[in-house]
């Protein structure tokens, strides 16, 4: 009789079969005699096929807690956190006679979760930005949600190309271990400084710093002038800019994301504003000559206060008194206007003597 029963069990008892399905979206399937795990876990264990008419003991020794199932054929169990085994999973069938079969016995082992954990760095528009710190490598990185502007990213270095400024991007990296874990880092991407400024062409010799500057930024020529020009890091104004000659002037941002732009400039000649004076006779005709640069006017200067008086376009003075030496200026008109003085003598008219008839 006693034979007879184990025989029947033996033809009742199935193999033990472990469907692992991990936390992680992994799923195994073993019939292994040694099994392992994931911490944390929450796994099904089955016989396949079971009798329904049979009942089954499950027992387990340690590192877990049999929550449903008990006593059938397929139970759960929530295994815990602490790393390592074996744990033993043992299994006896009860047929419907009171016969008790052979125990099966799986031995499991509870493996750690992969540390998914990396760094992302906000980084500047157009920069490097793969990921660092990274503790499990071999896995993947995406992004998640998906970006619509037609980014992409490296799936082993995490690396953003073509990220927008401003915008914020999600990217999840998942292990690829026994065990694996995913995780989600956010990154910034910074816009670049606006390094525009504006220079003017100026006249040689005149203030010409530059304008319209998101300041704190530094000014310096590119390339070096050989004249010994300089130029205020600070303000981007020349000193010693040579008339006729054009200079690069490059300008770079300090803030957490620095650019750098280019304007050039050009140093304007100052107008000629050379003339002539001749000395003269009083009421002789005295218009200035050699006139360099034509459309400028003339003015005494200082001002004589004998009633004398000078014409603006020519220069004529009129009522000039004799052995008088006056200062005349000239001041152009052009876009780097320019002036001169000249002195002229009035020559002092001879005082000739009375006629005498012997």
């Amino acid at each position: 009789m006693k034979t007879k029963t184990n025989n029947k069990f033996l033809k009742a008892v199935a193999v033990l079969a472990m469907f692992l399905v991990s936390n992680t979206i992994i799923a195994q399937t073993s019939t292994a005699p040694t099994q392992v795990v994931c911490i944390g876990s929450s796994e099904p264990y089955l016989l396949n096929p079971s009798n329904s008419t049979s009942t089954y003991q499950w027992v387990l020794s340690s590192g877990g807690i049999i929550t449903t199932g008990q006593g059938t054929g397929s139970i759960s169990i929530d295994w815990n956190m602490v790393v390592g085994g074996p744990h033993t999973l043992t299994v006896t069938e009860t047929d419907v006679n009171g016969c008790a079969g052979l125990p099966k016995i799986v031995d499991v082992t509870l493996n750690i979760l992969d540390d998914a954990s990396f760094i992302l760095t906000d980084f500047c528009e157009g920069s490097t930005n793969s990921a660092s710190g990274i503790i499990t490598s071999g896995g993947g990185f995406t992004f998640n949600p998906l970006p619509t502007a037609g980014e992409s990213i490296n799936t082993s270095t995490g690396e953003i190309t073509g990220g927008l400024s401003g915008n914020t991007y999600n990217v999840e990296y998942l292990t690829n271990g026994t065990c694996p874990q995913q995780s989600v880092e956010s990154v910034y991407v910074n816009a670049s400084d606006d390094a525009s400024f504006t220079l003017t062409d100026y006249c040689e010799g005149t203030a010409n710093w530059a304008t319209n500057i998101n300041s704190g930024g530094t000014f310096s020529f590119n390339p070096l002038p050989g004249g010994g020009e300089t130029i205020n890091a600070n303000t981007g104004e020349i000193t010693g800019g040579v008339s006729g000659n054009t200079y690069n002037v490059e300008y770079i941002t300090n803030g957490v994301c620095p650019d750098n732009s280019i304007e050039t400039v050009t140093v304007n000649n100052l107008d000629d504003a050379s003339f002539t004076l001749t000395d003269h006779c009083v009421g002789s005709p005295n218009a200035a000559t050699a006139i360099a640069t034509a459309g400028g006017s003339f003015v005494f200067n200082p001002i004589p206060t004998g009633g004398e008086s000078i014409d603006p376009i020519t220069g004529e003075i009129t009522g000039g008194l004799s052995g008088i030496s006056y200062t005349v200026e000239y001041s152009t008109t052009g876009v780097c206007a320019d002036s001169q003085t000249q002195n002229v003598l009035i020559y002092t008219t001879p005082t000739t003597g009375p006629i005498f008839h012997n």
